[in-house]
């Protein structure tokens, strides 16, 4: 109890002004009490840095990669063992779509009689594979981005004749109901709400599932061309249960264009938490080298005046130098996307899963994802990545043709620098932007995971401190034509 002595003189609206200070100052201790609820726990945007995520009460860099997109359909060690070496290499993060199109996959649905199915019965064994992923993930501290829709379990006429979801193979809709895949992503736009219900009913059972777990976002479509109208009702849908349940879960869209799907999440800031822009990351919706670092930040502008919001890249493209399919790009490409994700201020940043052989499209966890997922681990021991902000406009070339020269930074300005250098030999100029003498670098060989010994370098000032354009430069090259990192740290 605290007890306020009041003069006699003391008007009252001043009283009441003092007990609405003392009010509001108590306020705002609460608010700087840390918060123990288990909420605090759960998958959200770090309270510091919104770009970011936090899980279980401190920031994380969301990354990984793995050999297909619906791991929940594998099955005991397969599955495990996947995860434990996901886990062994530094990564905490998966796609699953909630598909059913690939081979040893089970439907969600109960087959009845006359080999039909009863969209109101479960098949247990579905939801059983997808019960033991998320326990399974969440041991290891995994997040899951789960897409509730992929239309390419249906989009093909083969997939669609075998499907529960077509009337033909079920006992609950007249046949010609949903004649194809268009009539059944138009149930929103046409507001047939008794064929909503069984969509209804099979979103609930996934809910019913994952709002048990912290460790799950929420994605509406894979690369989706539906209406704005689906994408938006089952946003808003998901959502509103999640609130009646006391869950508070995000929720992103992902379309055929990063950009289209920047502009809905800013459309639409009341229903989507977060961006995906993984169509960045592929050579025909996408960029690669220098222009993909410029996709990014123009994106990243756009959402700063939203935002910040985390950028998010469940996907990232290219496949086996040398490959046949040039819409996803190579593996090296792939890689260096990688890099320009992390160091261009993204939450998120994962390898496609590898495909059918004659078409690849991304990289899985194969050894050369397995190592440079090390890397990642090995920088983010000494780069505070949460304090920094992606810093291009600190680097100049040194070399006659510029457009000839990659490097891409992020910084803590008079703290912390990582440069990131592709496969090549490159020199450049950093310009540390405060006024220092020495720091120290180490260089980290990624393809050996080693770094460097430490060693202190001179900043060499242009001029002196009363000369127009006075700056100071750090001449940096790489020790050979393998990707690396170049960290710095000021010293004096």
């Amino acid at each position: 109890m605290i007890t306020i002595k009041i003069l006699n003189n003391t008007k009252k609206a001043d009283v009441w002004l003092l007990v609405i200070m003392l009010l509001q100052s108590f306020n705002l201790v609460a608010q700087n009490v840390p918060n123990t609820d288990h909420d605090s726990l759960r998958i959200q945007p770090f309270t510091q840095n919104p770009w970011y995520w936090q899980y279980q009460g401190k920031p994380i860099v969301l990354r990984g990669g793995s050999d297909d997109d619906n791991l929940f359909q594998w099955t005991g060690k397969e599955l495990t063992d996947h995860l434990d070496l996901l886990e062994s290499v530094g990564g905490n993060y998966l796609r699953n779509t909630m598909s059913d199109r690939d081979e040893g996959n089970v439907y969600a649905f109960k087959k009845v009689k006359d080999g039909k199915y009863d969209l109101t019965q479960w098949n247990e064994e579905y939801w059983n594979r997808l019960i033991f992923f998320l326990e399974e993930t969440a041991k290891r501290g995994i997040v899951v981005q789960l897409t509730l829709w992929d239309h390419f379990d249906i989009s093909s006429s083969s997939r669609w004749e075998v499907h529960p979801w077509n009337p033909e193979n079920n006992v609950n809709l007249e046949p010609g109901v949903w004649k194809n895949f268009h009539d059944f992503y138009s149930t929103v736009d046409r507001d047939v709400k008794d064929e909503l219900a069984y969509q209804q009913n099979f979103i609930d059972h996934i809910l019913s599932i994952t709002l048990k777990h912290d460790n799950v976002l929420y994605n509406i479509n894979n690369e989706s061309s539906e209406s704005g109208e689906w994408e938006n009702y089952w946003a808003w849908y998901i959502k509103d249960a999640a609130n009646e349940a006391g869950k508070k879960i995000y929720v992103t869209n992902m379309q055929l264009s990063a950009t289209n799907a920047v502009r809905h999440v800013m459309s639409y800031g009341d229903l989507f938490d977060f961006v995906d822009i993984s169509q960045t990351n592929q050579d025909s919706k996408g960029a690669r080298g220098p222009a993909h670092w410029d996709y990014l930040m123009f994106l990243r502008q756009k959402i700063a005046s939203f935002g910040p919001v985390p950028m998010n890249n469940v996907k990232i493209y290219g496949a086996t130098d040398g490959s046949t399919n040039y819409s996803a790009g190579s593996e090296t490409e792939a890689i260096d996307r990688f890099w320009r994700n992390v160091l261009g201020g993204c939450a998120s940043a994962r390898f496609h899963r590898p495909s059918v052989p004659t078409r690849l499209w991304g990289s899985g966890l194969n050894e050369r994802v397995q190592t440079n997922l090390k890397a990642l681990a090995m920088l983010l021991e000494k780069l505070d990545i949460f304090a920094c902000t992606p810093h291009n406009d600190h680097l100049s070339p040194r070399v006659s043709v510029p457009s000839m020269m990659e490097a891409y930074a992020t910084a803590n300005i008079g703290h912390q620098y990582a440069i990131y250098f592709p496969q090549g030999r490159y020199k450049i100029d950093l310009d540390p932007w405060v006024y220092a003498d020495k720091l120290k670098l180490q260089w980290l060989d990624i393809n050996d995971l080693e770094w460097s010994e430490p060693e202190v370098v001179e900043v060499q000032w242009e001029g002196s401190k009363e000369d127009w354009g006075f700056r100071g430069l750090i001449s940096l090259e790489t020790p050979s034509n393998r990707p690396c990192i170049a960290f710095l740290e000021i010293v004096e």
